[in-house]
C-alpha cells in the first residue's frame, strides 16, 4: 500500500520513505577495489578535463613526466618505465610525436631502435602540465586531514606492489 504523499509535494511525494537513497546507498561502492576503480575513473575525467587544453592526453602524462626525467629512452624502456604494453606505447608515442611533443632520434647503439627525445614544446609544457596536476591533487586530497594524502599514497604505492607481484611485474 503506498504512503499518502508528503506536505509539500516534489518528486519523492507518494513514494516508500527510503526507498531511493536505499538505491543510491546499494549502488555506492562498498569494496577496496570499486572504490579504487571510481577514483581512479574521476581522477583520470577531471586530469582530461585540465590536460587537454595543453594539448596533453591524461595518458600521454606519464610518459611526459618520465621524459622529463631525462629523455632519450627507447620506447621498450619507456613501456617498462610507465608499465604499458608496448604496443600501447607505440601508439601513444606515434600521438605524441603526431602532436608535436616528442621526436624520435635513430639510436647510436642499435640501429633498429630510436631514442625518444622531447620537443622544444614538450619540455615547455612541463611547468603547466605539473602546476594542473598538482593542483588536482589537492583537490582530490581537499577533505583529508594533514598527513592522511601521505598515508593514502604509501598505503596505494604498497597495494600497488602487492598487486604487481601477482601480475607478474614488481614495483614501478
Amino acid at each position: 500500500m503506498a504512503r499518502p504523499a508528503r506536505k509539500g509535494g516534489g518528486k519523492m511525494a507518494g513514494k516508500p520513505k527510503g526507498a531511493g537513497a536505499l538505491r543510491a546507498r546499494s549502488a555506492r561502492p562498498r569494496t577496496l577495489a570499486s572504490l579504487v576503480t571510481l577514483s581512479s575513473r574521476l581522477f583520470a575525467r577531471a586530469l582530461h578535463v585540465r590536460l587537454v587544453p595543453h594539448g596533453v592526453a591524461p595518458g600521454q602524462l606519464a610518459v611526459l613526466q618520465r621524459l622529463w626525467e631525462g629523455d632519450g629512452l627507447t620506447q621498450a624502456e619507456l613501456a617498462r618505465a610507465v608499465r604499458v604494453e608496448q604496443p600501447t606505447m607505440a601508439r601513444t608515442l606515434d600521438r605524441m610525436a603526431r602532436d608535436g611533443l616528442i621526436e624520435r632520434v635513430p639510436s647510436k647503439a642499435d640501429r633498429r631502435a630510436f631514442n625518444v627525445r622531447l620537443t622544444l614544446r614538450g619540455r615547455a609544457l612541463r611547468r603547466a602540465v605539473e602546476s594542473e596536476a598538482a593542483a588536482l591533487e589537492r583537490a582530490a586530497l581537499a577533505e583529508l586531514k594533514r598527513g592522511e594524502g601521505l598515508a593514502l599514497a604509501k598505503a596505494l604505492e604498497q597495494v600497488a606492489a602487492s598487486l604487481g607481484k601477482t601480475v607478474g611485474s614488481g614495483e614501478p
